[in-house]
């Protein structure tokens, strides 16, 4: 399966209903729809299903789809907990959209349902970056530079990803495409993305140890060409560095 702009670039809320390719309204034509889904993920927030094309919410759409429903806290008033989760669903799916219109591959958004708070897109066929990385380390440096100006792209365009890890990468006929937004958010500001940046260097720590250096590296060559407040960040980088080892040592004491 995904310009550059200002560091202070808002989208408005009024984007999602822009995009021809969303649709909402009535699910009553997808009462059977799990007859043909099958789960291929779960975690505590959403549900993830693959789905063959077909006629979804009365629009035949001869693709795979992914259908991603959120879950519902039971622990949560019915009808508080069904307002958080749809903002939450429609919140993903303007980060989506707003991360492709900033020049980054994601899914093709198709539909919200807002009755079922699933998002419905393109399933990616490919390889996770994870995996890349791990059977060719010393061939993939130009790849990671790549993703760090994707990063740089988003981070420009005022979206924060959230999950930043190899995992939410997959690579398709060259191209990275960037999935889960789940936990991402819109914000300009400089700690939120240097978290975002930070938690990509962790990722790298635990998965790609022996690499570690040279992809982070390369993963900064490439987000300075497209974020033009990419100094300050950084720099950020290493004041949450130090607070994680002060909290570490306080822990051990």
């Amino acid at each position: 399966m995904p310009g550059n702009s200002t560091q202070n670039h808002h989208p408005r809320s009024s984007t999602a209903s822009r995009e021809r390719s969303i649709a909402r309204g009535p699910t009553a034509r997808t009462r059977s729809w799990r007859s043909s889904m099958w789960l291929i993920n779960q975690g505590a927030e959403a549900k993830l299903y693959h789905m063959t094309g077909q006629e979804y919410c009365g629009v035949s759409l001869p693709y795979d789809l992914v259908v991603k429903e959120r879950v519902r806290k039971r622990y949560r008033i019915p009808p508080l907990d069904s307002r958080i989760v749809l903002s939450r669903t429609i919140h993903e799916a303007r980060l989506l959209h707003e991360a492709k219109r900033a020049g980054v591959h994601t899914p093709t958004l198709f539909f919200i349902d807002t009755t079922r708070h699933a998002i419905v897109m393109e399933h990616i066929e490919g390889t996770r970056v994870k995996e890349r990385l791990l059977d060719a380390p010393r061939t993939s440096l130009d790849l990671v530079v790549r993703i760090g100006a994707d990063v740089g792209r988003l981070h420009a365009h005022g979206i924060v990803h959230g999950d930043l890890t190899t995992s939410n990468l997959i690579l398709r006929d060259g191209d990275v495409v960037f999935i889960d937004f789940g936990l991402g958010e819109f914000s300009p500001d400089v700690e939120p993305q240097a978290v975002d940046l930070h938690l990509f260097k962790q990722a790298l720590m635990s998965t790609h140890y022996e690499m570690t250096n040279s992809y982070w590296e390369r993963f900064l060559e490439g987000y300075k060409t497209t974020m033009p407040a990419s100094d300050e960040i950084i720099e950020r980088i290493a004041d949450i560095e130090q607070r994680g080892r002060y909290v570490e040592r306080g822990e051990q004491q």
